[in-house]
């Protein structure tokens, strides 16, 4: 690291590669340089070196490669405490699943030190545009750290992996089918499979804006034909802070139950965020990055609860509307006129004419779409990475290939917290709590074909059933979007609410666990990477802004 880093500051100008050999001898090195770093110095070292220019893969397998030697040691330790003998043995099953699953949770406490690191003053800024990425490094300078016998033939697989994936996107034709690293799971393909492919182009199915749910939206002066500029909040955000020092204490306030949440489990992937964000400002990604549109509902009565959204999550999509009964250009709330009265009774009704508006508008620009209520919120970094991730590139792909980019055709996924409307399974649902998330083609699906047929002059308050219903009829049902360790990403409730609630004897006499689809309780119930939670009204949504962005 020395070297690299002193490479960065001069040698690197005046020290061709080819005339660089760098020898480790262990005889040369002492005890205290031969000892293995402790896992949080190793998150944090990695977090600074390795964290661009596609060395995030190799900093996720060291990283792993860190808390498999910490979890086999704890595990040693324990079958010792119980009189197993200790030493490494032939596991059973039970003791594979056992080391996995702390080898995965302290993997992902040393993810979140290696993402809070980059936030402590101490920190090294800038070192992805000024150094040589550590797969330069490995390759042409310290060449025989491929050979290392510490690290082994999986991390030497590792590099050579990345190394070898970094050329074959440069030089591979862009029509070239990936294949995934990891297929789909049975469940997963089968969901997929459901659906038919849908082509990408445009159809315009407004009929001339001259009836619902096509209409429109009008201006500050009732005048239909109004269009939102979706970018203007992110082109100029307000700044997030504090009102004064009697605020930042009672809302950074330690020890309840959603502190605890977002503190021990639940934590946004900055690392990654930002080692993707360098990727594309530098050409070096395959895609570019997802782009996505935030859509919140509300009423003028409740445009007070908007400023707070605005100041926190809303300013990271990529583009964001209020949908609401009154526009107002500097609270980017915009009036959507719909059929029938303006009341909760009939919600469906005005998802009908949101959506519409939204494909007629926004359609081309953007990627996926998520809508939720005013007091949702939103981790749109998390959102954003899942949705670029190889699973849901793999699945939007109809489950075979990985995209290349040149698709004009892709397979519906209609994304949230899965709901079995009263314990049936075959009648799968999304929570509107904390939202859902269509990328284009169920999107496209359900204003074009589904809207027109579906219901269209029913007034009902379950909107969430509603569209589930409108796309089962065409094939498409709720994708699962729980992450590798079973925890759910879209949350109906609020994280305190997640960490403290158990299910009765009987999971049927509670709607909750009625409902709910193979999910774990307690801790374990939210994801680490979660993406949406559900009840959130303005002071909490600072509080968490707070807790997860660093400001407490």
């Amino acid at each position: 690291l020395s070297f690299n880093l002193w490479m960065c500051a001069d040698g690197i100008d005046i020290l061709s590669s080819s005339a660089a050999d760098v020898i480790v001898d262990p005889r040369a090195l002492s005890p205290y340089e031969k000892a293995e770093l402790p896992g949080p110095l190793v998150a944090r070292l990695v977090s600074a070196w390795m964290s661009g220019h596609g060395d995030d893969a190799i900093a996720s397998g060291i990283l792993g490669a860190v808390a498999k030697s910490s979890a086999t040691a704890w595990q040693q330790k324990k079958q010792q405490q119980d009189g197993d003998g200790g030493g490494m043995k032939d596991h059973t099953t039970s003791d594979r699943r056992e080391l996995a699953d702390k080898t995965l949770e302290m993997k992902n406490v040393l993810v979140r030190i290696a993402s809070e690191a980059k936030q402590s003053d101490s920190f090294p800024t800038g070192l992805a545009k000024k150094c040589r990425p550590f797969l330069w490094y490995a390759a042409n300078v310290h060449t025989k750290i491929l050979e290392f016998p510490e690290g082994g033939m999986a991390y030497r697989r590792l590099l050579h992996s990345e190394i070898e994936q970094q050329e074959h996107l440069i030089e591979s034709s862009e029509e070239e089918s990936l294949l995934p690293s990891e297929p789909l799971d049975e469940a997963r393909m089968a969901i997929v499979a459901k659906a038919s492919p849908v082509k990408l182009a445009y159809v315009d199915a407004s009929g001339g804006h001259v009836a619902h749910p096509h209409k429109g939206a009008t201006d500050e002066n009732g005048r239909f034909g109004y269009v939102h500029d979706e970018t203007a909040l992110r082109l100029d955000p307000p700044r997030f802070e504090f009102a004064n020092d009697d605020e930042h204490a009672r809302l950074c306030k330690k020890g309840d139950p959603n502190w605890k949440m977002l503190t021990e489990k639940v934590y946004v992937d900055l690392t990654n965020h930002e080692a993707a964000e360098r990727r594309a400002e530098h050409g070096l990604a395959r895609k570019k990055r997802a782009k996505i549109f935030c859509l919140v509902y509300t009423i003028e009565k409740y445009h007070d609860r908007i400023p707070a959204i605005r100041e926190t999550w809303g300013p990271k999509c990529d583009g964001f509307m209020v949908a609401s009964t009154k526009t107002d250009k500097k609270l980017g709330t915009v009036n959507i006129p719909h059929e029938g009265p303006e009341e909760y009774n009939n919600i469906w009704q005005k998802v009908r004419s949101m959506w519409s508006y939204i494909y007629d508008n926004y359609y081309e620009k953007y990627d996926y779409f998520h809508i939720g209520g005013d007091d949702l919120y939103l981790l749109v970094e998390n959102l954003r990475l899942y949705l670029e991730s190889e699973e849901i590139q793999l699945a939007s792909n109809g489950g075979q290939t990985l995209p290349n980019g040149s698709e004009d055709e892709q397979t519906p996924l209609f994304m949230g917290r899965r709901f079995a409307e009263g314990g049936n399974r075959a009648r799968m649902f999304i929570s509107g709590g904390s939202g859902y998330t269509m990328n284009k083609a169920a999107l496209k699906t359900l204003v074009v074909d589904g809207f027109p047929t579906c219901f269209p002059h029913m007034h009902t308050f379950s909107e969430d059933v509603m569209v589930a219903t409108c796309l089962r009829k065409m094939d498409i049902v709720p994708y699962d979007t729980k992450d590798e360790a079973g925890g759910e990403r879209y949350m109906p409730f609020q994280p305190g609410h997640h960490l403290t609630y158990h299910p009765p004897k009987n999971p049927k006499d509670d709607w909750y666990s009625n409902y709910s689809v193979d999910v774990k309780w307690g801790i374990d119930h939210c994801a680490a990477k979660s993406v949406a939670f559900h009840y959130i009204k303005e002071d909490l949504m600072k509080r968490m802004h707070g807790i997860l962005y660093h400001y407490c």
